[in-house]
């Protein structure tokens, strides 16, 4: 179980923010949190580590390309999914099922859920379009709360971390 979140738009406390939010998700990944900001906002997640113990940190950027991803479940594909993706020459930096579906994003686009077989909750950023693209499996396994104020779209996996922003 991991915790993602996100603020997104005009609100200029994003960081702030960002750090209530991630002391609430505490709880949900107890091996490593992390942040990384951009252009409009601030993406987070804490983590339990299971798949790539070493190198899933996140949220992961795509150096190449400047697109974020926070995920929060797994996906069972990911491998055949990885092969996939390198025939079309991705090249990978980890054994993450993580940058499989950012890879798969730049690949498909907003199609690339269709691709992913497991339980799913996630964010991209992308920086060229400067869009959000949010997902989560068919059968809403893996929990994605949200909630629009002022121009600024903020979400994570439990409703007590909105309520840390105090907005």
């Amino acid at each position: 179980m991991c915790g993602i979140l996100g603020v997104v738009g005009d609100e200029s406390r994003a960081s702030e923010q960002t750090a209530a939010m991630l002391t609430a998700l505490s709880r949900r990944g107890p091996d490593d949190q992390g942040q990384l900001s951009f252009s409009q906002g601030v993406l987070g997640q804490t983590r339990l580590s299971i798949i790539d113990l070493s190198g899933g940190h996140q949220p992961m950027r795509d150096e190449k390309t400047n697109t974020l991803i926070t995920f929060n479940g797994e996906i069972y594909n990911y491998r055949s999914l990885r092969a996939q993706l390198e025939t079309y020459g991705h090249v990978f930096h980890t054994q993450s099922d993580t940058e499989v579906i950012l890879k798969a994003y730049l690949q498909y686009g907003e199609e690339s859920p269709t691709y992913l077989d497991g339980m799913f909750a996630f964010a991209i950023w992308d920086e060229n379009r400067h869009a959000l693209f949010v997902a989560r499996d068919r059968f809403g396994e893996k929990p994605f709360y949200y909630t629009l104020y002022k121009n600024t779209f903020i979400f994570a996996s439990e409703i007590k971390a909105i309520l840390a922003t105090k907005i």
